[in-house]
């Protein structure tokens, strides 16, 4: 008799192992990933026109946002 398990049984508890992905968790893991990306390119700008230029003052805000980028 297999009413004692509960998973056995078709019906109403068969909803229990429906495997369902939260969208919300998605979005905001492919928002910060964007940021994440946009960071690390204002970054590498900063530190390209810090060479161009010879502008050392470019390397701190370039070493900031590869910070938040990670």
């Amino acid at each position: 008799n297999c009413s004692y398990f509960k998973h056995f049984t078709p019906g109403e508890s068969s909803e229990i192992f429906e495997v369902t992905t939260q969208k919300e968790y998605s979005i905001s893991a492919a928002a910060i990933a964007i940021f994440s990306v946009g960071f690390a390119i204002i970054g590498t700008i900063c530190i390209l026109f810090s060479f161009r230029k010879k502008s050392d003052y470019l390397l701190k805000p370039a070493s900031m946002f590869y910070t938040f980028a990670g």
